[in-house]
């Protein structure tokens, strides 16, 4: 039932919508007042904004230090224009300075999305008769456009302060889902790290936890590109060496690193829609990223967005939008041209790329996204669990969702994690908490 929440596939899909609003680079501040949006929670004023602009730029980074998805990021989200979503924020603010914060996104979404396919004719049928029993609106904490849900705090809270904030930002979601009439409220995507910290107001909310899509990362090990291809399989290293030094030796493919989709714009969304047209699994709307999020991205980003831009010849042959940061990069999405991708291993050559520019700038760790995890383990990819918590606020469908929603999971039904089977191999979950 609860199929809820996966996020956009890295390295895949997009979808509509074009806005031609340009990325402010300031922070629209507005004063704080009492409304349905304004609550008080364990000693913090929490508001729900209907747009980061209205939060200080300033403020919010300093909650995501280190994150190239930040304020900019966000903000360049809403700017794109998602056509099933409506995207905002809330805040948690003490003293009048912000402390807390996370984006929030609002869709009306399939609530059968994680069954197997054999059952999404009865779903169907019930939505033929009563459509607001499979299709309702959710609020909830994360992003269409992150694969984790990002919960920022103040690094000068300690532990206590820390859980007693995201409790706050809790309940401001909570008032904030009862003012505006939706019954459901999400989290998505939580690493078990964030787990640890909201895990406890979490749960006695009434919240329940169901499995989402891992994360796939892939840490490269010290001693660049040999060392990265020793540390593959037998058959995978054959395979990848074979394809890199015919992309080396062949004037056919080139790979040059951009700011902006500048003068392509056009050929590239071609490609996107390409790729997304070959997805093999559809997570309803969370896999349908607008065209203007690429042109939005790269026009907020200070440094931290760039592109891989792949010709054969003359033709354009593939680009991949990437998120760097200090310790790692972050792989979001691809689009290539079919008809001459896998005879020039575009995939893999630009995966390449992607590791060869990690080593060259010291950072240790791709984050290569959620979905087709068959390639991406062969490339040396481990999973990191993810989780979704959501509840219903009535009381009957309420307990409904807390029986059913742990029998499910988005994890059960991907088909790739379905044919790894016992070979997927999952981080131990020890990593520090990214909130």
């Amino acid at each position: 039932m609860f199929g809820m929440i996966a996020a956009a596939a890295s390295f895949a899909l997009p979808a509509p919508p074009v806005t031609t609003e340009a990325v402010t680079t300031e922070a629209v501040m507005t004063p704080m007042r009492q409304s349905p949006s304004t609550t008080s929670a364990h000693g913090f004023t929490v508001r729900h904004h209907a747009s980061i602009a209205e939060i200080d730029r300033a403020a919010w980074d300093h909650l995501f230090a280190g994150h190239a998805e930040d304020w900019g990021y966000f903000r360049a989200c809403e700017l794109s224009n998602p056509a099933h979503f409506t995207l905002s924020a809330v805040a948690a603010y003490h003293g009048g300075r912000l402390v807390a914060a996370a984006p929030v996104f609002r869709i009306d979404y399939r609530l059968d999305t994680s069954l197997p396919q054999a059952l999404r004719g009865l779903s169907t049928a019930i939505e033929r008769m009563a459509p607001r029993l499979v299709r309702m609106p959710v609020i909830g904490f994360g992003s269409p456009m992150t694969e984790e849900c990002p919960i920022g705090l103040s690094p000068d809270l300690d532990h206590n302060e820390r859980r007693a904030a995201i409790a706050a930002l809790l309940d401001g979601i909570e008032a904030h889902a009862k003012a505006t009439g939706v019954t459901i409220i999400a989290l998505k995507d939580v690493t078990e790290a964030t787990r640890q910290e909201a895990g406890a107001a979490l749960a006695g909310r009434g919240y329940t936890r169901m499995a989402s899509l891992p994360i796939a990362i892939v840490p490269l090990p010290a001693g660049g590109l040999p060392a990265y291809f020793a540390s593959l399989s037998q058959k995978a290293r054959k395979s990848l060496r074979k394809k890199h030094v015919q992309s080396q030796s062949s004037d056919s493919v080139t790979v040059t690193i951009a700011d902006s989709l500048a003068g392509i714009e056009a050929e590239a969304m071609a490609l996107y829609r390409q790729t997304r047209a070959n997805r093999g699994q559809s997570y309803e709307g969370f896999d349908e990223v607008p065209e203007d999020y690429f042109r939005q991205v790269l026009a907020a980003a200070r440094g931290t967005a760039k592109v891989f831009i792949l010709r054969v010849g003359e033709r354009l042959a593939g680009f991949s939008l990437v998120l760097v940061e200090k310790d790692r990069v972050i792989a979001k999405f691809i689009g290539m041209d079919y008809e001459i991708a896998r005879q020039h291993n575009i995939y893999f050559v630009n995966w390449l790329a992607v590791v060869e520019y990690c080593y060259a700038n010291g950072i240790a760790t791709v984050q290569a996204g959620q979905t087709t995890y068959l390639p991406k383990s062969r490339l040396g990819a481990v999973l990191r669990r993810s989780s979704v918590y959501f509840k219903h606020r009535g009381l009957v469908l309420g307990a409904l969702f807390r029986w059913i929603g742990p029998k499910l999971s988005f994890d059960a039904v991907d088909p790739d994690l379905k044919e790894l089977g016992d070979k997927a191999r999952y981080v131990d979950e020890t990593a520090p908490a990214r909130v």
